[in-house]
């Protein structure tokens, strides 16, 4: 009987003592240990979608899109200053282009031609022999001989003005071209803006024995080097033949005229 009643205690302590464990470890499962390390799982890796583009791709689309707008803007800025800037009528155009060429003036036309030999007349003798030794695009040189003397004269000619800034006659060839060495000793000014010579006229027309001449500047000069008597001189100039006609009057008791005029061009 103790035998049975033994047996059944150690029965009873082995079947609690599995309960208790099955309680423990269904106590486990439930909170499970700290230290126990717990499985990561990978995140898993996706493969870029073909059809977005790059990241870097994007700042250059802004880029291109910021160049097309500042260039869809700038016609804008330019049609404004276009209507703010009133276009100029043709009348005003012409306007403008005259003032221009009556302040640059027409005296380049008037130049004799290089290497142009003119003999001037009075009363069917021959005067005055005029040879247009060199030019350039400033100045113009002339030989006048007179009788067995021979001077030399530097014109600065230009569309705005003839002056007379060189004259000698102590030169040993006159017919040697000394533009680019000469030192200007003259200033007399004929034609142009502050001239010493007064303009007559600037559209007349004169007979001489080499034709008619049209389109002529008349200009004058009224010298008071003698005493008590004045000294007229008047020039002619004509377009492509420079002085045509000379006028020369001295006033007074012994007064007299002369003139000498163009009779031929080589």
């Amino acid at each position: 009987m103790k035998k049975m009643l033994t047996s059944f205690s150690l029965i009873l302590l082995f079947l609690s003592g599995c309960a208790a464990s099955d309680e423990e470890a269904g106590k486990q499962e439930e909170n499970p240990s700290v230290t126990e390390p717990v499985e990561k799982e990978e995140p898993v890796k996706e493969e870029p979608d073909q059809t977005e583009p790059p990241a870097n791709e994007e700042p250059a689309k802004d880029q291109e899109q910021e160049k097309v707008q500042n260039e869809e803007s700038e016609p804008e800025a330019d049609s404004e200053e276009n209507m703010e800037k009133p276009k100029e009528s043709p009348e005003n155009t012409d306007k403008k282009m005259e003032s221009e060429q009556s302040t640059a003036g027409p005296y380049l036309e008037y130049r004799p031609e290089t290497g142009a030999k003119k003999q001037f007349k009075e009363g069917g003798v021959v005067l005055l022999t005029e040879n247009v030794t060199a030019a350039n695009k400033e100045y113009v040189q002339i030989a006048l001989t007179l009788g067995d003397s021979t001077t030399t004269q530097i014109f600065k000619w230009t569309d705005s003005e003839i002056t007379l800034v060189y004259e000698d006659r102590e030169l040993q060839d006159h017919s040697v071209s000394i533009l680019d060495s000469f030192e200007p000793n003259m200033n007399e000014k004929l034609l142009g803006s502050g001239a010493d010579w007064k303009l007559l006229e600037k559209s007349a027309s004169v007979e001489t024995p080499y034709g008619k001449q049209k389109n002529v500047f008349v200009i004058q000069k009224i010298s008071n080097e003698v005493v008590d008597e004045e000294t007229i001189f008047t020039r002619y100039y004509a377009p492509k033949l420079g002085l045509v006609k000379e006028d020369f009057e001295l006033t007074g008791e012994n007064g007299y005229k002369g003139e000498s005029s163009l009779s031929s061009v080589e």
